[in-house]
């Protein structure tokens, strides 16, 4: 049993630039949800994949097409990770001071992003069953954030596969379950 993980088409939205508020970030993040993306080449041929999930956001389905020529299932559990907004009025950061701020806020599970947090963990688990669910080859199509936490998620399950930081937009990664030999 093998679980492809693949990160959507580069999306054509560019990223802030200057100085931004918390609510510029989320109009940001808006624009991008709804933006285009770059369609190029995907190689996953490298295995006859049965089955297809998908986030549905757009950015990912319209890869899954281009990867994938069955049925695809879409499933919001696939959605990138999201971050809420904090109530800091015009405090303009940059977007690295920003990702500091978030990531902050994240690990040290801040009243703010909370919510966010255990709801990426419920989602993670809940897809890694789900991919575990049928014996058969796997596709996931999704986001780099989803992805490093369903990393983890699938190396804790038993699963070997390729470590990355940053998931590389349409690149396949292959997990394979660990069998011990008697």
């Amino acid at each position: 049993m093998r679980i492809g993980l693949v990160r959507h088409f580069p999306v054509q939205e560019a990223w802030p630039s200057g100085w931004v508020t918390s609510d510029d970030l989320q109009q940001w993040r808006e624009r991008y949800d709804a933006a285009h993306v770059q369609i190029g080449p995907i190689d996953v041929r490298a295995v006859a994949w049965q089955r297809c999930f998908s986030s549905d956001l757009k950015r990912a389905s319209v890869t899954a097409q281009s990867a994938h020529s069955g049925t695809i299932l879409q499933t919001p559990l696939l959605r990138e990770v999201e971050t809420m907004p904090f109530a800091t009025g015009q405090l303009r950061l940059p977007l690295w001071g920003w990702r500091w701020v978030f990531r902050l806020a994240w690990l040290t599970g801040h009243k703010s992003q909370r919510p966010a947090r255990d709801d990426l963990h419920r989602r993670v688990r809940a897809m890694a069953d789900l991919l575990e669910s049928e014996p058969v080859d796997t596709l996931a199509v999704s986001h780099a954030g989803i992805m490093h936490y369903l990393r983890k998620e699938l190396l804790h399950r038993g699963f070997q596969g390729p470590g990355f930081r940053l998931a590389e937009h349409a690149r396949l990664y292959v997990f394979e379950r660990v069998t011990k030999q008697p």
